[in-house]
């Protein structure tokens, strides 16, 4: 493309082109294989969403239907308002939160932990929500698995639980979510701090004062008899988390949401990782926003 928009050497700035070609091969539809190479390009582009064409353009009317679920209460969190949305005043779900009104379209509407109608969090499942952040998506999945099955929430931030606990709070008929106050990681053996805010604090490794957890010693030590979905949005350490999973990736084979948009290595490390470890698998990919955040790797 002319105009400076990219170049090849630009690309393999960021990009082994090699490795890229191989996802390429391991996706499974054409719409992941032309999203996922759209969004390579958009990761590099001075013009941010131009080139992500197959974006949902058509369902945005439902982001603006979300104002009619928002009240008056509010809180404030790191200078950001996160009102009080009644999802139940729309007909969404039977679900009160404390959040965004971007972050709710996401997680409700564009469905960014699902892929098309393939790869859900169904009745009954067991899921694992690694960095449930304010307990959006571990509300998210809870409506969706029901009674009969069980979330575990990892959220290790104080500010976040807190957040995350208040909006428990407000969902009293939720009983099926259990939160674990422990960052995801490749052991157990790991003592790490957290940097950033919000959605955006991620492990630190320069101070240590907090236990990791690998979701294999979490299994094995909580007695889990299943796991059926595991989504990972841990601001860089989903790789790690992975390699920590392995045996309950092989032992359960559960879908996976993982997202790759906080690292450029990402996008090819992990799905030829768990392509390696679990070949049976059938690869997808989905995007989520104009720019370069959201890219989620689905497996089943």
């Amino acid at each position: 493309m002319g105009g400076g928009y990219f170049t090849k050497n630009k690309i393999s700035f960021y990009f082994n082109l090699n490795d890229i070609s191989k996802v390429v091969d391991i996706l499974d539809d054409e719409y992941s294989k032309n999203l996922y190479l759209s969004a390579i390009c958009n990761y590099v582009s001075k013009t941010q969403g131009f080139l992500i064409s197959l974006y949902y353009g058509n369902i945005w009317k439902y982001y603006y239907l979300l104002a009619k679920a928002k009240t008056s209460h509010k809180i404030t969190i790191n200078y950001f308002d996160y009102f009080l949305y009644d999802l139940s005043l729309i007909n969404l779900a039977p679900l009160k939160l404390y959040y965004s009104q971007l972050g709710i379209f996401a997680d409700f509407y564009l469905e960014q932990y699902s892929y098309k109608h393939i790869i859900k969090a169904n009745a009954g499942d067991f899921v694992i929500d690694g960095g449930a952040c304010y307990g959006d998506t571990a509300l998210y999945f809870s409506n969706l698995v029901g009674e009969s099955g069980k979330v575990f929430a990892f959220e290790f931030v104080s500010e976040n639980i807190e957040i995350f606990n208040k909006n428990l709070s407000l969902n009293p008929h939720i009983s099926n979510i259990k939160l674990i106050k422990s960052p995801l990681y490749k052991d157990s053996d790991t003592f790490v701090s957290s940097d950033g805010v919000g959605g955006s604090a991620r492990l630190d490794h320069s101070s240590c004062n907090i236990k990791t957890i690998s979701i294999d010693d979490f299994i094995q030590k909580e007695g889990v008899v299943k796991i059926d979905f595991i989504k990972l949005d841990i601001e860089g350490s989903e790789l790690d988390a992975l390699k920590g999973a392995i045996n309950c990736i092989k032992k359960f084979k559960p879908k996976l949401a993982i997202c790759l948009y906080h690292s450029a290595k990402d996008y090819s490390e992990i799905p030829l990782f768990l392509h390696s470890i679990m070949p049976e698998y059938k690869f997808y990919f989905d995007h989520f926003t104009l720019g370069r955040y959201e890219s989620v790797l689905f497996a089943i």
